[in-house]
């Protein structure tokens, strides 16, 4: 789902590229000859023409000798046209973001943009949010929303998840530690082995559920920490294709790390992929 901030980036980096342009194309347009080129097809032959004059339809007649002179003609003819659609454009952009500053706020923090009508629920006092049922809010309060939202979790062999993490949950092994600390000090919102009901029906818990905020979409995190064994590689093999059945797969909503004796787990580096993915 795209969101008002990429809109907003967008145009605010499309504005700056077409006054790139205008400043470029006036600098170059300085150095190019005056006049317009006119070309006519006679008996199949290309005939070049260079009009100075206002009134002037025919121009004067120029010679193969004069191709540069031809060419540059035609680049001053691109370059007038490209520099006052560009001025339009941006004149638009400039329109939109005015419209768009009327219906959005910046965020406290100035790290986001929000929709002026997503505030009126924020506005609230916590005793009245108690009560209502809101119809929009802001990504912030949907994520806190989220987070305090119950949900069924993983309670098989439950006395292995013997680690603690920042959060409070208790996970199963240091690099579940490392991960779930990792989300937790990013502020990026998760849920630790919360059930998943594929589309078979098939009930399953991902390492970590994770929400990216922006977007309000669930992403699934598996950590496969025992790659070295073929039995577990396997078992996780079969619930990747499980997965892809289902419509959860690489690239879209599924978040895939793994570790193994040659290759242990690179906190820092996962660290780039998920502040990419998550905290743009």
């Amino acid at each position: 789902m795209l969101q008002i901030q990429d809109i907003m980036y967008t145009l605010e980096k499309r504005q700056k590229e077409l006054e790139r342009v205008i400043c470029n194309g006036k600098k170059v347009e300085k150095e190019l000859p005056q006049g317009r080129l006119r070309i006519n097809h006679n008996r199949g032959v290309v005939e070049y023409y260079r009009i100075t004059e206002k009134n002037d339809t025919c121009g004067k007649y120029l010679r193969k000798s004069d191709k540069e002179l031809i060419r540059n003609l035609a680049q001053r003819e691109y370059i007038d046209k490209q520099i006052k659609c560009a001025k339009e454009e941006k004149e638009e952009i400039k329109r939109i973001i005015k419209a768009l500053g009327k219906v959005v706020v910046m965020e406290s923090s100035k790290k986001d943009i929000l929709y002026q009508s997503d505030m009126v629920y924020s506005g609230m006092s916590a005793d009245k949010k108690e009560l209502v049922v809101p119809m929009l809010m802001s990504n912030y309060e949907y994520a806190a929303k989220w987070e305090k939202e119950e949900y069924k979790n993983n309670n098989f062999k439950s006395e292995e998840k013997v680690y603690s993490t920042k959060k409070g949950d208790m996970v199963r092994s240091k690099s579940e530690v490392m991960l779930a600390n990792m989300y937790y000090e990013l502020g990026i919102p998760y849920r630790y082995e919360a059930e998943l009901r594929l589309k078979n029906g098939r009930i399953t818990y991902p390492d970590f559920t994770v929400l990216d905020v922006a977007s309000r979409q669930e992403i699934y995190h598996e950590h496969m920490g025992l790659i070295d064994d073929k039995e577990y590689r396997m078992h996780n093999l079969q619930k990747i294709e499980e997965y892809r059945k289902s419509g959860i797969f690489a690239g879209k909503n599924l978040f895939i790390t793994y570790e193994s004796s040659g290759c242990p787990l690179n906190i820092r580096e996962i660290e780039k992929c998920v502040r990419w993915m998550f905290c743009k």
